[in-house]
């Protein structure tokens, strides 16, 4: 089940790493963060709207280790690592593109990650709620945004 979750999960940052033309030639600056950010977030959002179904397993795999974690503590494990992993790896792709932008965070990237991960989350559970495609987009404008504000 691990394994499972970390595969999913993995296949989401490699739709953002993949695109090596994403990182190429992007400026400097806040302003160029901000852009950077949000076209790795709408190469993930490409993944997620290709895979309702497996966004959803992501939920019903999280709830069922979450559940069953009271009495068997290695199923709460697994949601653990699973949060332990995705954050890592969002960390990893802000810290990229501070780099390529040559900014500095001056927010923890831990706590932006978390941040960005508990929006995600929302955000894509609402979708395979009603389907609103424009909405995540619009959505995914702010949160670029508002990670943003978080550097220098």
């Amino acid at each position: 089940m691990t394994e499972l979750v970390k595969a999913l999960s993995m296949e989401l940052r490699d739709s953002v790493d993949a695109n090596e033309a994403v990182w190429q030639d992007v400026g400097t600056g806040k302003e160029a963060l901000q852009k950077l950010v949000r076209a790795g977030l709408e190469l993930m959002w490409l993944n997620i709207e290709a895979t309702p179904e497996r966004q959803l397993l992501t939920y019903e795999t999280t709830t069922y280790a979450l559940r069953e974690g009271e009495t068997t503590p290695a199923k709460l494990a697994i949601a653990r690592e699973q949060y332990t992993f995705n954050d890592s790896t969002v960390a990893d792709i802000l810290e990229h593109a501070r780099e390529a932008t040559g900014c500095s965070w001056n927010t923890s990237v831990g706590t932006l990650s978390r941040f960005m991960l508990a929006a995600i989350d929302g955000i894509v559970l609402r979708w395979l709620v009603d389907n609103d495609s424009a909405a995540v987009r619009e959505q995914l404008d702010v949160l670029a945004a508002m990670v943003a504000t978080h550097s220098a």
